[in-house]
């Protein structure tokens, strides 16, 4: 499982306040990475994966600066065009701010390990970090990695990132935890992410640990549910138009 490793240095922030004045370091500083990481020349990134903007996301107990693309149909235009795949990660969507909202409310415990999974532009992640949780924040995407490391350094915070592909590195995946909390925002939208889930979920998750799920209601939502009610007591709510989660194993203590 690559790990790649990302220190604040490498953005060069010294805070939030200085991002509308630092886009061309931060851009330099994706560059190098997203090369690395696709194992290409720099001049061969989408010219729309290097056009970025600092996104601020309002959650409860202070906003959240995200970097992403500015133009995400247009990268999901440069990305079909070159035969690879849609670019999911590279934008905000609803379930993702629906669960760090949650998080910002309802906070892991200082230390806990947690881990997301599909994380994209990793905000539960971020809001975890923030509330001193120990944060690894996944994606089956090389670039969904590295903007979301520079996310969590613009924030000042610690995490740690990697390239995980559930079919190939899930075993790899469940021998780092268990995990006390596991989160993920509307990543079972293909019927092959739900069988991955059913088997892999259960092996992430510590006894006492707790499942967070964000979705719009999808149907292979309803179908991993349906199923994990074998293993796990199954709460929900309603936000909007996205449906909360939350998975406890049964028989296990909350920690």
């Amino acid at each position: 499982m690559q790990a790649p490793a990302f220190p604040k240095a490498a953005i060069g922030y010294a805070g939030t306040h200085a991002m509308p004045d630092h886009l061309a370091a931060l851009r330099a500083s994706l560059t190098e990475r997203l090369a690395a990481l696709r194992g290409v020349p720099a001049d061969a990134l989408p010219p729309a994966l290097l056009d970025i903007t600092v996104q601020r996301v309002r959650v409860p107990g202070g906003d959240v600066f995200l970097v992403r693309p500015v133009d995400w149909e247009q990268l999901r235009h440069e990305e079909g065009g070159a035969g690879r795949p849609v670019p999911y990660w590279a934008t905000p969507w609803p379930s993702g701010a629906v669960l760090a909202g949650a998080l910002a409310d309802d906070p892991p415990s200082k230390g806990a390990r947690v881990l997301e999974l599909g994380c994209g532009l990793a905000l539960p992640s971020i809001v975890a970090a923030r509330a001193g949780a120990d944060v690894l924040a996944t994606d089956g995407s090389e670039d969904a990695v590295a903007f979301a490391a520079h996310s969590l350094a613009l924030n000042e915070l610690e995490g740690e990132v990697a390239q995980v592909d559930w079919s190939e590195q899930g075993d790899a995946l469940a021998a780092r935890g268990p995990w006390d909390l596991v989160l993920a925002a509307d990543v079972l939208y293909l019927k092959g992410n739900v069988d991955l889930a059913l088997d892999l979920v259960p092996r992430l998750v510590a006894p006492g640990g707790e499942v967070r799920i964000a979705d719009p209601r999808r149907a292979g939502t309803r179908d991993f549910l349906a199923a994990a009610r074998a293993r796990f007591a199954v709460s929900t709510r309603q936000d909007g138009e996205v449906a909360l989660h939350r998975l406890r194993p049964r028989g296990g203590r909350r920690r």
